[in-house]
């Protein structure tokens, strides 16, 4: 057996220091690279430029060697590729301006990546590769350049689809308005890939346009039928309109007729099928699928929040306040940023719940809403004024005769703030109104103080001075105190 011949085969077998194939300049020289590659031979860096110098010549195929080491991760040598494409093209390469600008878009530079697509577009106004890059990197610096640079592309490629690439730019960008107007202008509809339809069906999600988001979904079901993300968006957006039947239809598909291979449901999808089932009055089920959100792991407790408080809605549609309560109580736990109005409420619901029983449990459960109220002041006293009217109101039930006068320091409170003030609105005049009432009653019927109860009259007449029936009231009463 010929000696070097033998050599040479084991030296390969070892992973050795010689290439699979010589660099002799032909496309061969670019499967040797990837073999090259993925042997990591000890003498790499003398092989590297072996191939660079059997190529000197050949500005597309150091590209295409260049190529194979970026894919590999190896962007040093892809980029001594580059820059020997640039030489051997006297810098007039476009696919080396590509790679240079993949390079430092990989290396989260941004601005290089840039200038380097822009290069690679003065080397051929018509490498439509190298707009599609420049405006994905520069949309992050100025979404608005990124799609000047697009409408070039439009002027230098007559006929290439760039409405739905400005669409996809302005969608990244959250610039929802410009992407729903790109993607308006692909016509017919049927052009769009299956990422513009979910994009552009999600530009409308979040303009909150609903109806044409759904339209939107539709055709794109009609071509991609099994898509898991269009079926999703359909789910939440006919929960969004409240066509529940729909919803409910498009929850079954997503979660028990898509292969669970091609999708990952999520505790939002958990959620948007419990809001789906509520709707259609299926309460007990739409709290199992909320309670199934929640215990699915995740980083983001955030939504629980809000699944909590779908589970108390609809344990309050069954009219089970008890767990109603509970689950509000941990709704107001879970949110971080609970503010007034959800502390609010918490007390809505226990009044709620005290009004449907009787006796001395009513009253218990009415001063436990009274103090909730009484807290949201400690909490928030800009709720001051909001929580003196519901207490005022929330007592006058159970103390209906005023005999015990329960209302009366919440509304006397209330009145002096809500006078304070420089002006009144109509949620001002409207408290004024309720308090003034029970003022005048109260003076009427428990202090038979007539005189007192004719000056609360007229001030009724002061914030609402069409009312007949107080006219009548103020007329009887300035008889009387005559």
């Amino acid at each position: 057996m010929n000696i070097s011949k033998y050599l040479l085969v084991a030296a390969l077998l070892a992973g050795g220091s010689m290439a699979a194939v010589a660099q002799d300049g032909s496309p061969a020289d670019i499967e040797a690279a990837k073999t090259l590659v993925k042997n990591k031979p000890a003498d790499l860096d003398k092989q590297v430029k072996a191939f660079a110098k059997a190529n000197k010549k050949n500005a597309e195929q150091l590209v295409a060697i260049g190529r194979v080491f970026y894919e590999a991760e190896d962007t040093a040598n892809a980029r001594f590729f580059a820059q020997q494409a640039l030489t051997a093209s006297k810098r007039n390469s476009p696919g080396a301006y590509v790679l240079l600008g993949d390079i430092a878009a990989k290396g989260d530079n941004g601005g290089e990546a840039a200038q380097n697509y822009e290069q690679a577009i003065l080397a051929d106004a018509k490498n439509v590769e190298a707009y599609r890059k420049y405006a994905s990197v520069y949309r992050k610096i100025s979404p608005e350049g990124a799609v000047a640079k697009l409408e070039e592309l439009r002027q230098n490629v007559p006929g290439y689809p760039v409405d739905a690439l400005i669409g996809h730019i302005s969608y990244l960008s959250l610039r929802y308005a410009t992407a729903i107007e790109a993607y308006s202008k692909v016509q017919p509809i049927t052009q769009l890939d299956r990422m513009g339809f979910i994009e552009f069906a999600m530009s409308n999600y979040h303009a909150r346009q609903y109806e044409e988001a759904l339209r939107i979904v539709k055709s794109g079901l009609d071509k991609f039928s099994g898509n898991a993300t269009l079926n999703r968006l359909a789910m939440m957006c006919n929960n969004e309109l409240k066509n529940y039947p729909d919803a409910l239809q498009y929850a079954e598909t997503l979660f028990t007729k898509i292969d669970k291979d091609s999708v990952t449901l999520s505790d939002i999808d958990y959620q948007n099928y419990g809001n789906a089932l509520a709707g259609n009055e299926r309460f007990e089920e739409a709290i199992a699928k909320f309670r199934e959100a929640i215990n699915l792991p995740t980083e983001d407790k955030s939504l629980h929040a809000d699944l909590f408080k779908s589970i108390s809605d609809s344990y309050k549609s069954m009219k089970k306040f008890p767990e109603a309560i509970e689950a509000y109580n941990q709704f107001l736990s879970a949110k971080a940023d609970a503010d007034a109005t959800d502390h609010a409420g918490l007390a809505m619901l226990i009044a709620n719940y005290g009004r449907t029983l009787e006796g001395d449990e009513r009253i218990a459960t009415i001063k436990q809403a009274d103090q909730a109220y009484a807290d949201l002041i400690t909490k928030f006293p800009d709720a001051e004024e909001f929580a003196l009217w519901q207490r005022g109101r929330l007592n006058s039930t159970i103390d209906p005769d005023m005999s015990l006068g329960l209302s009366k320091p919440h509304f006397e409170r209330m009145i002096e703030l809500i006078t304070a003030h420089e002006e009144l609105d109509e949620t001002d005049n409207k408290r004024l109104e309720d308090g003034y009432r029970y003022m005048m009653s109260y003076n009427y019927q428990v202090l038979k103080d007539s005189k007192a109860a004719l000056e609360w009259a007229k001030k009724i007449l002061e914030v609402k001075p069409d009312d007949a029936g107080i006219q009548t009231v103020v007329e009887t009463l300035s008889k009387t105190v005559k």
